[in-house]
């Protein structure tokens, strides 16, 4: 006696086919699969002719495309921000030692961060405060990494590198995450 074939659910077939219809609809084209289609640094070109014309001029590129120089400065404007929330929340584990298991993992990506990016450069201003309560202290760490938040997605949407501004998205991201831990 031939054995039986194993039973779907309605629950599984539903479940499948609405997720092969999710998948075949989540924006796949041809148009999507171009590399070139949302990177602004590249400039397509139909061939070596189009590069330049038989008079010997050369095509030059848009005016309106951002240029690494303008990387390096989003990138000094992070590192800034990064090094005024990392002495926060380092000046905090100081003040408040009992905020110091809160505070290390946030002090550690900051860290981790500058590393990624280039050298913590120094900052200067009243970033703890030995009178505040642990509470209070915690808000001020917060509202650091808030604005480091915010400095993060800018920068991530302002670069014109696609590597920088994945990193950089990345970056905002773990800082959101361990917020929640505030």
């Amino acid at each position: 006696m031939p054995s039986r074939l194993p039973v779907l659910s309605r629950r599984a077939l539903l479940g499948g086919t609405v997720g092969a219809a999710v998948l075949g609809t989540a924006g796949c084209s041809l148009g999507s699969l171009d590399p070139t289609s949302d990177d602004p640094t590249i400039t397509p070109t139909s061939g070596p002719s189009s590069s330049s014309s038989s008079s010997g001029a050369t095509a030059t590129a848009p005016a309106e495309v951002p240029t690494a120089v303008d990387d390096a400065a989003v990138v000094s404007e992070v590192l800034a921000a990064i090094a005024l929330a990392h002495r926060t929340a380092r000046a905090n584990i100081r003040a408040h030692r009992d905020l110091a298991g809160r505070l290390r993992p946030i002090e550690a990506l900051h860290q981790t961060h500058a590393d990624e990016l280039g050298d913590l450069p120094r900052t200067t201003g009243r970033v703890s405060d030995p009178g505040e309560t642990p509470a209070q202290a915690m808000a001020r760490v917060d509202r650091g990494e808030a604005r480091l938040q915010r400095v993060l997605v800018g920068a991530a949407t302002s670069v014109a590198s696609g590597a920088l501004a994945q990193t950089l998205a990345s970056m905002a991201a773990g800082v959101a995450q361990l917020r929640t831990t505030l």
